[in-house]
């Protein structure tokens, strides 16, 4: 795995064969190598004012095969500097021996490092992509599933319109399912116990033809109905509740990927941030 000094390193070993708009992408890269992690290469090309050919022939300057494989290392150079530095651990707990605060502390970084080593970029992009260009958008989650389900549905109502969160107060799911076609897309939250209701709405979506993600966890495999993609987090916890950090964490790329998908996203959120402050002037 390449870490970013590495990746600077190779980047500085080869500045002498870069053209000046190379430059900046180098530099560009090892500032963010987040988005040059996640992005596709048309919406880095789009964030950095080039051609998306700028972008494939810069990854072949730097002497990888192709965009991809200078993504995986972006990716993997964004993941080594995330990692636990002894520096970061609490000083009271490194003092106290640990105890639960300090393995829950190295859980939630191990559980953040599984889930971000396994996750597939190209099902990210794919997910965000169907979010962004739906015609309508349906949100599903149940009992400790709901709550993932209600922020995702919120933060996606302030970048587009037709977003709408099942089950309803008061109703089922079938209320918002039924009317759901292939111009529409489904993320369905699903933690630890798959429901005879989440089974059902992955085998009705399936059958027609309604494009859909299955924003789950890395328990063992469980009988998923085919036609799903699939995002996992990693959940363990260090005692007996299990941790979300990590399955918000990946909600928080997804959402960030729909909204560099959305031209109009920025000025909509804008937009909902002026609502607010009219809205509860005193």
């Amino acid at each position: 795995m390449d870490s970013l000094a590495e990746l600077r390193s190779r980047l500085e070993g080869r500045s002498g064969e870069f053209s000046p708009s190379e430059l900046r992408l180098a530099s560009d890269l090892i500032e963010h190598p987040d988005q040059w992690g996640y992005l596709a290469s048309t919406q880095l090309a789009k964030r950095l004012e080039v051609h998306r050919s700028t972008i494939v022939r810069f990854a072949q300057r730097a002497g990888y095969a192709g965009f991809p494989e200078l993504q995986a290392a972006a990716r993997a150079a964004y993941l080594g500097s995330v990692s636990a530095a002894p520096e970061l651990v609490l000083l009271e707990t490194r003092a106290n021996g640990g105890g639960l605060i300090g393995d829950i502390y190295q859980r939630e970084l191990a559980n953040l490092q599984e889930s971000y080593r396994n996750l597939s970029a190209d099902d990210l992009q794919r997910t965000a992509q169907g979010l962004a260009r739906a015609g309508r958008v349906l949100v599903f989650g149940r009992r400790f599933s709901y709550p993932i389900a209600l922020y995702l549905s919120l933060a996606l109502r302030t970048m587009r319109s037709g977003v709408d969160l099942a089950p309803e107060l008061g109703g089922t799911a079938i209320d918002l399912l039924f009317d759901l076609g292939e111009a529409d897309y489904a993320l369905v939250v699903s933690m630890r116990r798959t429901s005879a209701e989440v089974q059902r709405t992955l085998r009705y979506l399936a059958a027609k033809g309604v494009p859909h993600t299955l924003l789950t966890d890395t328990s063992p495999a469980r009988d998923f109905p085919d036609g799903a993609r699939v995002l996992r987090a990693h959940i363990g916890g260090a005692g007996v509740l299990d941790s979300y950090t990590a399955l918000t964490s990946v909600g928080h790329v997804l959402l960030s990927l729909v909204a560099a998908a959305l031209p109009a996203a920025e000025e909509r959120l804008a937009a909902t941030e002026r609502a607010w402050r009219t809205f509860n002037r005193d």
